[in-house]
């Protein structure tokens, strides 16, 4: 944790050490403002958070027990 002041401070030494693990910047000692983490890190969170999204759809898909016909499908897919 590093507090606002001193990241004004040293902001490119709080920069490298994102690049590593993130760096939570805290106001008036410990409220938590913001996070800095590295482009590899956050690409990784939120390709973590897509897949999440897309098992939790499949899985309402998977309960889904109504038929759906062929001509109905294109048309709802806006193929028809």
């Amino acid at each position: 944790m590093v507090g606002s002041s001193q990241f004004r401070q040293s902001q490119s030494q709080v920069l490298e050490d994102a690049q590593r693990m993130p760096v939570t910047i805290t106001s008036r000692g410990s409220r938590a403002r913001a996070v800095v983490v590295s482009p590899s890190f956050f690409a990784r969170a939120v390709a973590a958070l897509e897949d999440q999204e897309d098992m939790h759809a499949a899985e309402i898909a998977r309960e889904e027990t109504e038929e759906i016909s062929h001509d109905e499908l294109k048309k709802e897919l806006g193929l028809a």
